[in-house]
């Protein structure tokens, strides 16, 4: 089995000093449509005088987009109102930034484990239990902390970033991750290693409405011919039916596949699958990737012109 641990492994990170509202704005470019179309009011309370953290832009918007996600996510338990709020302050060396919901909370006998790989209290289908134990590594890596906040309603995740050395360094603004397309999106992810598929799932949810998993090109072609997907994001080596095969069906289809295909392979591209490449025009991204590169291909597919998603 290929490693988890090397799939999900970051660049070496590019630390430099950043100013955090930048980067909760970075992480709302990709999550505001999910969050408004689910009722869910934003309050931002977050300085402008606030001294910069040191940290890498990216990593950090991943941490604020998997915290969004979930909160988006419990949210839709309760009625409407249904808040998010986030607030940052300085203490001492230190900034601090709180992440809080007022939905059902996390109940008290699984607060140890959400920080743990996989744990997850969501429904099957919704979300993968990856992101919290991400996002904890994360803040680690920077010197931080994550942790859940004991609250009186809902759930606070309290994200605590030491401030940047140099203080009088010029701030690097934290790039926006490309833009999810204009409407809700599907996506289907068929990988027949679970952690795999499981991980390629969370680093794309933030960009979609809804994200589903198959085991294989045969469980794969029951779930489309169920929905309509806007992307479906395959391994290219399968046992059974493996991923030209399942591109071919999608196309042999009465109604032919509409939307997109992206492959992601660990193998070494042998003649077949090159040809196979070349012929179709298929994006390919190898493993073990970065979860900006797949996030960003991601969301430039499904921002693409329908005529371009053939």
């Amino acid at each position: 089995m290929r490693s988890f641990l090397a799939i999900a492994r970051q660049r070496p990170p590019a630390y430099a000093p950043l100013a955090i509202r930048q980067v909760v704005d970075s992480a709302l470019s990709v999550t505001s449509y999910g969050l408004t179309s689910s009722g869910v009011e934003l309050h931002l309370d977050i300085p402008a005088d606030l001294p910069p953290v040191r940290g890498d832009a990216d990593q950090l918007s991943q941490v604020f987009m998997n915290l969004f996600v979930n909160a988006q996510q419990a949210l839709q338990a309760i009625p409407e109102p249904r808040r998010l709020t986030v607030t940052a302050r300085a203490d001492n060396d230190a900034l601090v930034v709180r992440v809080a919901d007022n939905g059902p909370g996390i109940p008290p006998q699984v607060r140890s484990r959400i920080f743990d790989p996989f744990f997850t209290t969501k429904p099957v289908g919704v979300g993968t239990g990856v992101g919290l134990s991400i996002c904890l590594g994360i803040a680690a890596a920077h010197g931080g902390s994550l942790s859940l906040e004991e609250a009186g309603e809902g759930a606070t995740f309290v994200l605590r970033l030491p401030v940047a050395p140099e203080a009088h360094a010029p701030i690097v603004a934290a790039p926006a991750p490309a833009a999810a397309a204009g409407r809700a999106a599907a996506i289907l992810v068929v990988d027949d290693e679970p952690e795999i598929a499981e991980l390629i799932a969370e680093i794309v949810a933030p960009l979609a409405e809804r994200v589903d998993l198959a085991a294989n090109g045969l469980e794969a072609l029951e779930a489309t011919g169920a929905r309509a997907y806007d992307l479906v994001i395959s391994d290219l080596r399968m046992p059974g039916l493996d991923g030209p095969g399942l591109f071919r069906r999608l196309r042999a289809e009465p109604v032919p596949f509409a939307g997109r295909i992206l492959f992601v392979t660990g193998d070494t591209l042998h003649h077949d699958l090159e040809q196979f490449l070349a012929d179709t025009g298929a994006p390919v991204i190898e493993k073990p990737f970065e979860p900006a590169e797949i996030r960003h291909k991601v969301a430039e597919l499904l921002a693409a012109p329908a005529r371009a998603r053939a």
